[in-house]
Formats: structure tokens, sequence, C-alpha cells
């Protein structure tokens, strides 16, 4: 694999897409690394090799908006998160490579078509304690196995209308891996 030119092909954007999407240009742009890599290596290994990356990453995320965060909306996500992350915990030895395989891809179809078809909020939508749960459930899992809590998180956060830096800061803090 560390021969191997087709893998360097398909890593080196999957990381600089992370760093950009991290460095606040390009959105959820990030969510295409993991599908990147998977493309040359199994998913598990793929998600291994972007973890220390991700931590690194985040903590520089954390020291720039720990003072910018919505404690509201940290009240509602974070025991859903928890929720998924140890659904994960639980579960993910149980999914096979194609099992992840799809996962992702369903990540990114799901994120794709909500992003397309959902109608536009033109003021931000209120709290919703249900709908905060649930796909922070879904984004503790999916950050858990091949960090891509982004997505999920963001389908909750971006009809609300938040400031950019208020959004980055508590995605970083809970489980922004994508």
């Amino acid at each position: 694999m560390i021969t191997d030119l087709f893998f360097y092909l398909c890593a080196i954007p999957a990381v600089l897409l992370c760093g950009m999407s991290k460095g606040g240009f390009g959105g959820g742009i990030s969510i295409l690394a993991i599908p990147l890599m998977v493309i040359a290596i199994p998913p598990v290994q793929a998600a291994a090799i972007l973890l220390p990356i991700l931590i690194a990453m985040d903590m520089f995320a954390l020291r720039n908006f720990r003072s910018q965060c919505s404690i509201e909306n940290l009240k509602i996500i974070l025991p859903g998160a928890i929720i998924g992350i140890l659904i994960g915990t639980f579960t993910f030895s149980y999914l096979s490579a194609d099992m992840i395989r799809i996962m992702i891809g369903a990540i990114a179809l799901v994120f794709t078509l909500n992003h397309w078809f959902k109608k536009r909020v033109t003021q931000g939508s209120k709290l919703n304690k249900i709908k905060g749960i649930f796909w922070s459930a879904i984004a503790g899992f999916t950050s858990f196995g091949v960090h891509a809590g982004g997505p999920p998180i963001s389908i909750y956060l971006l009809p609300q209308n938040l400031d950019k830096k208020n959004t980055n800061g508590y995605i970083c803090l809970v489980f922004y891996r994508g």
C-alpha cells in the first residue's frame, strides 16, 4: 500500500479536502474524503489513516472556536451523539467492508438529496429536540465508524441559519469528522 501510486492519488486529495473543510473553505466537501480513499483501500483502513489527521485538525478548531458555541444546541445534540457513539461501539464490528461502503454512500446520498430538495428556510428554524437527538445520534454513529458525522448533523443545524463561526464551533466540539 505504501508504495502504491493509486493510494496516494486518492489519499492526498482526501486529506486536502478534509483540511480545506476544517479551515472553512468548501463547506461539507470533506464528505468526499473517506469515499475517495475507499476506492484504493478498505473503509476501516481509510478511517484509521484519517483519524490522527482529523484529531489534530479538531484540536486547532477547538482552540479557535471554543468561545463561539451554541449552548442550547449543544444540550440537544450531545445526548444524541453519545447514544450514536455507544451504538457504534457495540455494533460496528459486525459490519462488513461492503456494508460500510454502502453506509458511506447512503450518507452522501441522503445529504445531497436533503440539500437539493429541502425547502430553503429564510429565517432560522427553531430548535427541535426530537430532530436534534435523531440526527446527532446518526452523526455520532457515523462519526464513530467512518468519521462522517458532519453531514447528518448538518441536516439538523443548517436550517437554523446559525452564524458560520458558531456552527463550526459546536460541530467541531461534538463530533464533526468530515
